[in-house]
């Protein structure tokens, strides 16, 4: 396997495809911010199909407490390092291979850091990645990622977005976590 940057529309619509499609629990194309996405052949023949996708973007804002308490800084501080930091948005295959994911990441790993630094400018030194309710991450632990916690969770069909609702909507929206749909937090070291 290997994974080739996503440069151009028409390999923007294949990862676009491919989320919308395979996906199992967030089939959303939609990211905030930074953002660099690879496609994931099957080998290396620039004929070879087309199997999956990866990609890093922008860390979380705000950072749950796990992240600060791992990187050991405030939240101030954390602010400072952000841009060092990828979230590795989303990780779809189109089929299930034995130990690709393991391969997957560890490319991942070694592209992502110069990735980084060409297009944004900044060192990457850590990646975090954040895995659904009712999945163990188990690529993540088998390529030695380090479960930190699990974010508060959010109430079932009652989300907000900073990004997406005004000031006075968050108000009117804002509900206290009960826990459901928590998710488990992730982090590797570069």
């Amino acid at each position: 396997m290997i994974l080739r940057q996503v440069n151009v529309k028409n390999q923007k619509d294949i990862v676009k495809y491919i989320i919308e499609n395979y996906h199992s629990y967030v089939p959303s194309n939609t990211s905030v911010g930074r953002r660099i996405d690879w496609l994931i052949y099957k080998d290396n023949n620039f004929l070879s199909e087309v199997i999956g996708m990866i990609g890093i973007g922008s860390s979380v804002y705000p950072p749950p407490k796990d992240i600060l308490i791992k990187l050991k800084v405030s939240k101030d501080e954390y602010r400072k390092i952000f841009n060092t930091i990828a979230n590795n948005w989303r990780f779809c295959m189109k089929e299930s291979i034995p130990n690709a994911g393991t391969q997957i990441l560890k490319q991942l790993r070694l592209k992502a850091p110069s990735a980084w630094e060409e297009k944004y400018g900044d060192e990457l030194n850590h990646l975090i990645t954040f895995v659904g309710g009712g999945h163990a991450g188990t690529v993540y632990k088998a390529d030695n990622w380090e479960l930190i916690g699990k974010t508060a969770g959010l109430p079932k069909h009652k989300s907000s977005s900073m990004k997406w609702h005004t000031s006075e909507e968050l108000k009117q929206k804002f509900v206290k976590p009960t826990g459901e749909n928590k998710k488990l937090i992730f982090y590797k070291n570069l």
